[in-house]
């Protein structure tokens, strides 16, 4: 089985979960495994029944177009003579983009009856899940009525349905202008804990995909969102105590329970400083290559981006946030290098609050020894953005999580073992 053609250019993804375990059949069109390209998570169908035989690749490798992933016996195939193999593979990765739909679709096919399998392409798949969709409920518009992005597009959401994953786009009004959110409610129940995912400088809420779709999966409520200065976000407040306030009043409007805040990088520093706060409700903190530990930053990274006007800088200084140095698609480079240049002189001022000539300029010691909850902290030990061993400031009270073989980005080179720590920092889950 191997990595089947998406429509894009797929120079590197990360295999986010198996589906169908070794041994276990399948029918057509069941889902086997899912993949993490630049902004979306999409699933892998069975063009034929069978059996999975074997995984060639774990959960968090790194597969390109064609890889060979899987072992798979097809119906009526006599079964191989068993080899030894080596074992399943996993390495740093990063997001692609999810396959365009098509741009003048054919005839729609009627609806599929009920109890009838529907079939979809992976990332129609994806977006029904997202907005609660009914695949059945959709008329396909592909070849013998497959439904594609374009028919979701048209479809409208169910209510919710007890576990059944449902993502929404809301707005977060705060003192510093409205801010975008994302929120996974699948399988969340009322007042109960949720998961704050605060993203790092130039990033925004779809960077932390995979880690909220794991999160999601676990049954926690998720909400990630797109800082000041960033993404959809209408806010261009500048100063790092506006970032915070933000912050704080997101939380306080669409979260009831208890919160987990993930931070990373300069979003780090500000989970840190939110949770200090009195009354925010936060029971557990979980910083991820956190700014405000230390001394020096790399300055370059910082004025690399703001001042990148070509798309060849901008992949340039992505490279340097993982260890293989890899990057996404020409498309998510070019989106983010327009963004960038649109916001540059915002950005430039919330940089300086983050680093300037080389130095830091917060310090969030004081944070985390008057924060009324437990704190963890994930550090790749080649992280070349900001030092690895300015983790070793934390109070001593703080878990330290080092990762030998990620960079700056541990939440895609070493997704899983991510997520499995998120969950395991929180209280409420214990």
């Amino acid at each position: 089985m191997v990595v089947p053609p998406t429509g894009e250019a797929l120079d590197a993804a990360r295999l986010v979960a198996w589906i169908v375990p070794p041994g276990q059949a399948f029918k057509s069109g069941d889902v086997l495994v899912e993949i993490e390209t630049d902004k979306s998570i999409i699933e892998v169908p069975a063009h034929e029944d069978g059996v999975m035989v074997e995984h060639v690749v774990a959960v968090d490798g790194i597969v390109n177009a064609d890889t060979v992933i899987a072992r798979i016996r097809v119906e009526g195939e006599a079964p191989a003579q068993e080899s030894k193999a080596a074992p399943p593979t996993a390495s740093a990765g990063r997001a692609e983009a999810a396959p365009a739909p098509a741009s003048r679709p054919p005839q729609a096919a009627p609806a599929a009856p009920a109890g009838e399998r529907k079939f979809a392409t992976p990332a129609a798949r994806r977006v029904a899940a997202e907005r609660g969709i009914a695949l059945d409920a959709v008329q396909g518009s592909g070849p013998n009525g497959r439904v594609t992005v374009s028919d979701i597009g048209q479809a409208r959401p169910l209510a919710r349905d007890g576990g059944q994953a449902n993502v929404r786009e809301a707005w977060a009004a705060t003192r510093h202008g409205d801010v975008r959110l994302s929120l996974w409610e699948a399988e969340a129940r009322p007042g109960g804990p949720t998961a704050v995912l605060v993203h790092g400088m130039f990033g925004d809420r779809d960077t932390w995909a995979s880690l909220a779709h794991a999160l999601s999966r676990a049954g926690l409520r998720v909400l990630a969102m797109d800082l000041p200065c960033h993404g959809q976000t209408r806010s261009q407040a500048t100063g790092f105590e506006d970032v915070v306030d933000t912050v704080a009043d997101a939380i306080a409007s669409h979260c009831a329970g208890p919160v987990t805040l993930v931070g990373h990088s300069f979003g780090a520093a500000v989970a840190a400083r939110v949770a200090s706060r009195p009354g925010v409700g936060v029971e557990a903190l979980v910083l991820i290559a956190p700014l405000g530990l230390g001394t020096e930053i790399d300055q370059s990274f910082l004025t690399g981006m703001t001042h990148a006007s070509t798309n060849e800088a901008v992949q340039r200084e992505l490279a340097k946030l993982t260890v293989s140095g890899m990057t996404p698609s020409a498309a998510f480079i070019d989106a983010l290098r327009q963004g960038t240049q649109a916001r540059r002189e915002a950005l430039v001022e919330l940089c300086r609050s983050a680093g300037w000539n080389g130095v830091q300029q917060l310090h969030i010691g004081p944070d985390l020894v008057g924060a009324p909850c437990r704190c963890t902290i994930i550090h790749g030990r080649r992280d070349t953005i900001i030092p690895w061993r300015h983790a070793l400031n934390a109070p001593p009270r703080t878990a330290l999580h080092l990762l030998p073989d990620a960079g700056h980005m541990p939440q895609w080179e070493a997704g899983k073992l991510v997520a499995d720590i998120v969950l395991e920092s929180m209280p409420t889950r214990r």
